[in-house]
């Protein structure tokens, strides 16, 4: 292992923020100094409180934004590679950072596996018993913010560990031809995650798990509905129970129109979903689902990323989006522009509108 960073998501978010914003902004996110960051004292609670009354589906004193909560996961989960970028992971996955998409990838072709039959032979879990849980645990305490939630992300799920042995193509083969080999897979998996959860709120101080599993792309989800019901589904709510026993709240990363899934979602008790794409009809979801999902994000319109886009727009842009989503709650706002310019226009406006939003008459 290279030199221990303890919080694994230290260098992938760096990257991301300099693939996205710039290397001056990723610079500052891995240099910026760690622990307690003050808040504006104006704000009648911290933003930690502030997330509690949204997660707990209660009206927050102001609106919840991005910043609120910071990512964080042990570095000694190798879900991905060792610091989230290049290398291997647990599973004998390569993974690879690809600076164009700002995000780390098992290459197309790169995959250990050919086939799901015979996986209790081929794939080789790790002894979690034998990691250091303790050492780990005193390196993370340095990272720790009293006025904001920790976030602890938990990648690669049911679904995407599929691919990453197989490759698309053949994962949603697998998931119709091998139907029981894949059942009995992501059974295994499922017990792994776990206890990892387990682990993360015994020795961490964890607010909130980050979970991972992407179900689709822009116009559908992957996975058939039958088989979301039978694979998918009875697992996830495994997996938010276990977070919800440890006394942590439960953010489900999902990208894509996955839409169809969202009532296995709230069956299963997820607290918030991102990054809620607007690909997918977000004010039905919010009408139908509001009291109970929180929807993180849901501002990555394409027209936001436009340099010429006017200041006039973008702040009528935010106003509108928290007067229809952040209505009675239930809205955590993350705009998602690669612009500097227009994310910076959006966050101010985000803050001057939000300041006060719930305390309208």
């Amino acid at each position: 292992m290279a030199e221990r960073i303890y919080n694994g998501m230290i260098p992938l978010l760096a990257d991301m923020v300099s693939a996205t914003a710039g290397k001056e902004f990723g610079e500052k996110f891995r240099t910026g100094p760690l622990g307690t960051k003050p808040y504006d004292e104006e704000l009648p609670c911290s933003p930690r409180e502030n997330m509690k009354l949204l997660l707990e589906h209660k009206i927050p004193k102001y609106l919840p934004m991005a910043g609120d909560t910071y990512p964080i996961t042990p570095d000694i989960i190798c879900e991905r590679s060792y610091d989230n970028l290049t290398g291997p992971d647990w599973f004998g996955c390569i993974w690879t950072f690809e600076p164009g998409i700002g995000a780390t990838i098992v290459k197309p072709g790169d995959e250990p596996l050919d086939s799901i039959e015979g996986w209790k032979d081929k794939v080789k879990f790790p002894d979690l018993d034998a990691l250091d849980w303790e050492e780990c645990a005193k390196g993370i305490e340095k990272y720790y913010d009293d006025n904001r939630m920790s976030d602890w992300w938990l990648q690669v799920g049911l679904f995407e560990r599929l691919h990453s042995l197989l490759g698309m193509e053949k994962a949603l083969e697998a998931l119709i031809e091998d139907e029981e080999e894949v059942a009995e897979f992501f059974d295994a998996l499922t017990e792994h995650k776990i206890k990892i959860i387990r682990n993360l709120t015994r020795y961490f101080r964890v607010e909130m798990i980050c979970y991972h599993d992407d179900w689709g792309y822009n116009k559908d989800g992957f996975i058939p509905p039958r088989i979301f019901e039978r694979l998918i589904a009875p697992n996830l709510k495994k997996i938010v129970k276990a977070a919800h026993e440890g006394g942590a709240y439960f953010n489900m990363h999902s990208d894509g129109r996955i839409e169809r899934y969202i009532p296995y979602m709230v069956e299963a008790g997820v607290d918030m979903w991102n990054p809620a794409q607007t690909v997918n009809d977000v004010v039905a979801v919010k009408k139908e689902f509001g009291d109970r999902l929180v929807l993180n994000g849901a501002m990555d319109e394409p027209w936001t990323n436009d340099q010429n886009a006017s200041e006039e727009k973008l702040r009528a842009f935010v106003r509108e989006k928290i007067n229809v989503l952040g209505k009675n709650g239930g809205f955590y706002a993350n705009p998602s522009t690669f612009n500097g310019r227009n994310k910076a226009i959006m966050t101010d406006e985000l803050k001057k509108y939000g300041r006060h939003f719930y305390q309208q008459p």
